[in-house]
């Protein structure tokens, strides 16, 4: 038998991971994840952002974008779009938490918008 070698596969820095995990934690702490299902479901023809900043990430909103003058942001303040389709499309708690909280860590690593869960 073969001696494998196991590799470790790194999403981003450590500090980063953290920031995205501190942003999280403080979005569940205001909404629980029913309450943001019920949001995109009641907005389901809007588009529903988590506003933070980099340097405040324990002080996050949720806006409705009624008029159409948010987009995507990773740069100092963080306009992250929360996904609509594990809450109104195929509704699933499970799923829908996973690609909430992917989509903040691709925004928080700077990732490309088309890389976002929709």
């Amino acid at each position: 038998m073969e001696d494998t070698e196991c590799e470790q596969v790194v999403i981003g820095p450590p500090k980063l991971i953290k920031l995205a995990e501190l942003i999280y934690k403080a979005l569940l702490s205001k909404y629980s994840i029913e309450e943001i299902m019920a949001m995109v479901r009641q907005y389901r023809d809007k588009m529903l952002f988590i506003a933070t900043s980099r340097n405040a990430p324990n002080r996050v909103s949720l806006i409705v974008d009624s008029e159409g003058k948010y987009s995507y942001s990773s740069s100092k303040l963080l306009f992250i779009p929360v996904p609509k389709k594990f809450a109104v499309l195929e509704p699933d708690k499970h799923y829908f938490e996973q690609t909430l909280r992917a989509n903040v860590l691709l925004a928080v690593l700077g990732a490309d918008s088309r890389e976002l869960h929709r």
